[in-house]
């Protein structure tokens, strides 16, 4: 590893950042930019620490070859001091009221309110001539990133699922943000700002690659704790299949079909259960570029709701305190999944080398849904006739909510909201639980 010093003014940084797009901000293993939105004087006393020349901490970059001539830089550290200074730069915020003066060249200037723009002209020409003390590292591989980022953060306040993406190696870090940056945990499921700037759903996705991982690959786990995570994440270094990736891809697909907006009941206490609901429910012989599932992706969504606003009760008393316990965790996997297997009649078990209940013992043509939700089915007839015709050599398959067929996912937008919605009973959303946190 080679360690060279940068001798570049905030001026050449935003420049970089902004035009040539030289300077990038997201490597995988860094917290993303954001982390100091809401205090507003934290940001602003790093402006008056560099008018007043009080230290700033340094920052650090890996320097990467684009081509023979060029190079990129990526922030190890420091994201949030960079994006702090440009964003100050294009007015997107103004100093806190109780910011000190500073004195430059013997004059002092107020700051306290203003906004870039408003600055004496000096008070500018210092921040952008202002020069951070910068170290790039070249010829460095990914385990000695991952060691370098360890380091340098040691003494900061990172939360745990933060310290795990590292953890887990560069590639799964890859692949745990490409998944966070899909639709549905970037835009369906209910993450609050501080709970995404805490890594709450990078916690929640680890929780559910580990509770998958022991059904399907036998992992033991103590707990679903953000310490369990931490070791499981060390785990899956170097060691996470494609075999694996696909799997939960191909679930998170079902999932954003089966949810066409923001769901209320996504939290971060209930995806990871409903992540496993979701596999069984496919089934482990379910065809995704078919759009083929065991229980299809409409009528999974009319159980969910069924779920929350009848069986809510057995399963809310597993979600209070201790709800990162084993114990508790597998209760609330019970809850869910039984209802899920009585909703449809699939038969009792989760094993995914055991032949497909739903294929093996159900022949009836009616949709499983209860009494007082048949009504707004109606619409739903003709997915079902469509399915039958191309199976109608095996009517094994010709069951209450089996399989979707790609005309059910044809109709699924514009059937959604009368199927789901229909009803006349007007469904009141579940009493919130209080989770217990790290």
């Amino acid at each position: 590893m080679i360690k060279t010093t940068l001798n570049w003014t905030v001026k050449n940084l935003k420049s970089m950042y902004d035009g040539k797009n030289t300077l990038q901000m997201d490597l995988v293993i860094q917290r993303p930019s954001g982390q100091w939105d809401g205090d507003k004087l934290k940001k602003s006393l790093l402006i008056h620490s560099i008018l007043a020349n009080y230290p700033v901490p340094p920052i650090y970059c890996l320097k990467e070859a684009m081509n023979e001539k060029d190079y990129s830089y990526s922030i190890l550290d420091g994201i949030q001091r960079l994006t702090t200074v440009f964003d100050y730069i294009d007015g997107r915020y103004s100093l806190d009221e109780e910011t000190p003066s500073a004195t430059i060249d013997g004059v002092t200037y107020e700051l306290g309110g203003k906004y870039f723009v408003d600055l004496d002209t000096e008070c500018q020409q210092e921040i952008l001539r202002f020069k951070f003390t910068i170290y790039g590292f070249e010829d460095a591989d990914d385990d000695l990133i991952e060691e370098v980022f360890f380091r340098l953060n040691n003494g900061t306040v990172l939360s745990k699922p933060q310290k795990a993406m590292p953890l887990c190696g560069v590639e799964n870090a890859k692949f745990i943000k490409s998944i966070l940056s899909d639709r549905f945990f970037s835009e369906i499921c209910q993450f609050s700002v501080l709970q995404r700037r805490k890594a709450d759903d990078i916690c929640t996705l680890l929780q559910s690659m580990m509770l998958l991982d022991n059904r399907y690959a036998g992992y033991e786990y103590a707990s679903i704790s953000a310490d369990e995570i931490m070791r499981y994440a060390a785990h899956i270094k170097n060691n996470y299949s494609e075999e694996q990736r696909e799997r939960l891809f191909v679930i998170i697909d079902y999932l954003e079909k089966v949810f066409p907006e923001k769901e209320k009941m996504l939290k971060k206490i209930n995806i990871p259960i409903v992540i496993l609901a979701a596999d069984t429910a496919m089934g482990k012989d379910c065809n995704a570029a078919k759009s083929r599932y065991r229980v299809g992706p409409m009528y999974f969504r009319q159980w969910f709701s069924y779920f929350f606003a009848e069986c809510y009760d057995s399963y809310r008393e597993f979600c209070s305190s201790g709800s990162i316990k084993k114990e508790k965790t597998l209760k609330r996997i019970e809850v869910m999944e039984h209802s899920l297997m009585e909703y449809f009649e699939l038969g009792e078990t989760t094993d995914p080398d055991q032949a497909d209940p739903l294929i093996e013992e159900n022949k009836s043509d009616e949709a499983p849904i209860s009494t007082d939700e048949s009504d707004s089915l109606a619409d739903t007839d003709s997915i079902r006739s469509n399915f039958t015709a191309e199976n109608e050599e095996d009517p094994a398959l010709q069951t209450k909510a089996d399989h979707a067929s790609v005309a059910e996912d044809t109709a699924y937008a514009a059937s959604e909201q009368t199927a789901v919605n229909g009803t006349d009973r007007e469904e009141k959303p579940p009493e919130q639980v209080n989770q217990e946190t790290e």
